[in-house]
């Protein structure tokens, strides 16, 4: 009950639970200090004091936020602080652990400057912002076997080669050491730029000699280290020195300085630097290069920080250590492979031994007498029609002669199989593992590239897919194996012919032993594709003279019907005239009938 006795309502509750949450505690004070002070007009004493406490609390309020701001700016400014300290030792861990990243990586190359290309541009110290990174290798010319080939000169002139190349044959296992860089060329294979900077076009492209400033890592003496250019555009660096023997198109001209090449084709500021993917030997593999070129799609044209180059050295050294590491796997391999290609050799040799009584046979045929060569019939005279006597004789002789050849092709094709079924095993050695050994080469082994573009144009591929060795090593997959495995070289009627030229100039003139001071598996792969090759074109000769002699037989068949038709008829008008003869006999002889006049 309140005042007079009525009971508290929940609405009065309510508010006096708010009133007490809110107020009350101010209120108790200021009444407190109003008993104490007992002041002439209390309620204005009161309305004074509550209106001080609003103001001391509103300072107080906005002491204590200013207080809790600072803190907070403390406490991030520390943080900011301890990230950065964290920041410097992680970015150094992070780069510590791509570099050993990249020394491990001594596959497929593609993988290498992949991951070359990334790491210097995401370790970079603006992290890739306004810079792009790339990779270029440096290749041979490629080797078009599809071209149209020069033709041959003299005896004399051919004989060179096939010496010179006993002599390579001798030399084996050439040392490690440092190509002829004359003929070679720049190919960017890799590039890592900032999302929304598409640089991918130039994968692909060439830099050709005598084209831009990188080629003074490799041709100048002593070789550039590396090349810092701070504005491309304006660069302008020394004239290029003219090789041994090599003379000015122009004498009385002043030499050209060496300049800045854009590969977009149009000159933009912006800084460029590359630096050497130096082996071991010595040897330049290639070049890991970076800029900041302006352009509508990004670069920012600064300069690059010396933290950036310093990056760049580190990555194209540890790329350098893995493709040392590949190479000296590779010529452990190719030292270790002599006993089994040895063995090779002799299962070959064993194959092409005559069996037990073969020998007896073949010698008994080479010292009985040759068989007279069967002299072709008589033409007909020029301008006359051969009769069907006449075609049917020529077609005889042709049949008998393909015959004769089919007898030869067939035990040729018996030797070529025997030979194929001796290596045939050594397709099942070349698995995804032994591949990986061709695709740790970054530049193309000539004679093994030559073995395996056959292969691929046996199972079916364009030469867009391999132009280039790049392009080659993206194919040498485990596929690669079950397509050839999956081939029978006794169908020849699915054989392509334009493929199967490829084939045969891929394989002319390529030797074992050539292909051994390259790869290992190459030359397992040699073997393999040799025989499979020279099997589908013995069978081809089988079914083409089978093909020739069935359609002899069916030629001379038809000549015979006509023969034996024109034979009827004739004898059905000998009879007709005779008995005509007779029924005239019996009126008395008239005279012919005299054909009408025109």
């Amino acid at each position: 009950r309140v005042g007079g006795g009525n009971i508290m309502t929940v609405q009065d509750k309510i508010d006096t639970k708010f009133l007490k949450d809110t107020v009350a505690d101010v209120v108790v004070k200021a009444c407190s200090a109003c008993a104490v002070a007992r002041p002439e007009d209390p309620v204005g004493y009161v309305a004074g004091w509550l209106d001080q406490f609003v103001a001391n609390d509103a300072i107080l309020k906005k002491r204590s936020v200013e207080l809790t701001e600072r803190a907070a700016v403390e406490a991030e400014e520390e943080e900011a602080r301890v990230e950065a300290e964290a920041a410097v030792v992680s970015h150094a861990s992070r780069v510590a652990k791509a570099l050993e990243h990249v020394a491990t990586l001594s596959g497929d190359p593609d993988i290498l400057y992949k991951h070359a290309a990334n790491y210097a541009l995401k370790l970079s110290s603006r992290g890739g912002e306004g810079m792009r990174t790339y990779v270029a290798d440096l290749e041979e010319p490629e080797e078009d076997e599809m071209a149209d080939e020069p033709e041959a000169g003299g005896e004399e002139g051919e004989a060179a080669p096939e010496a010179e190349e006993e002599e390579e044959e001798d030399a084996g296992i050439p040392e490690p050491g440092e190509p002829n860089y004359d003929d070679m060329f720049f190919r960017y294979v890799s590039v890592a730029a900032a999302k929304g900077d598409d640089q991918d076009w130039l994968v692909g492209k060439k830099l050709e000699r005598g084209t831009g400033v990188s080629f003074a890592m490799v041709d100048a003496s002593p070789k550039a280290p590396w090349i810092d250019v701070p504005n491309a555009m304006t660069y302008r660096g020394p004239p290029r020195e003219p090789k041994e023997g090599e003379e000015p198109a122009d004498p009385e001209a002043p030499s050209e300085p060496t300049k800045v090449h854009f590969v977009g084709g149009f000159p933009r500021a912006g800084a460029y630097f590359a630096v050497p993917i130096v082996l071991a030997t010595g040897e330049v593999a290639g070049m890991l290069c970076a800029d900041t070129v302006k352009t509508p799609q990004g670069g920012n044209g600064r300069a690059i920080a010396e933290a950036d180059k310093d990056l760049m050295r580190a990555v194209a050294k540890a790329a350098g250590v893995a493709m040392d590491a590949a190479a000296a796997a590779r010529r452990e391999r190719l030292l270790a492979a002599a006993e089994e290609q040895a063995k090779i050799a002799e299962t070959l040799a064993a194959a092409d031994a005559p069996e037990e009584g073969e020998e007896a046979k073949e010698g008994e045929e080479e010292a009985a007498e040759p068989e007279p060569e069967e002299e072709a019939p008589p033409e007909p005279e020029e301008g006359a029609e051969p009769t069907e006597e006449q075609f049917v004789a020529a077609t005889e002789f042709k049949m008998r002669s393909a015959q004769k050849l089919l007898a030869a092709a067939e035990k040729n094709l018996a030797r070529k199989q025997k030979r194929f079924d001796a290596v045939k095993p050594l397709i099942d050695v070349v698995d995804d593992d032994a591949l990986a050994e061709l695709r740790s080469l970054p530049r193309a082994p000539k004679a093994t590239w030559r073995v395996v573009k056959a292969g691929l144009w046996m199972t079916g591929h364009k030469k867009f897919e391999f132009e280039t060795w790049a392009l080659t090593r993206k194919q040498i997959v485990d596929t690669y194996n079950d397509s050839l495995k999956a081939l029978d070289p006794m169908k020849v009627e699915a054989r392509d012919p334009k493929a199967w030229e490829g084939v045969h100039r891929c394989l002319k003139g390529l030797k074992d032993r050539a292909v051994m001071k390259e790869s290992k598996v190459g030359a397992l792969l040699f073997r393999w594709i040799e025989g499979f090759a020279g099997v589908s074109d013995a069978a081809l000769e089988v079914s083409e003279l089978k093909a020739t002699i069935e359609d002899c037989e069916n030629e001379i068949e038809k000549a015979q019907e006509r023969m034996a038709e024109a034979a009827a008829d004739a004898e059905a008008a000998a009879a007709q005239e005779a008995a005509a003869a007779a029924a005239g006999g019996g009126e008395g002889d008239a005279p012919a009938e005299e054909p009408p006049a025109e």
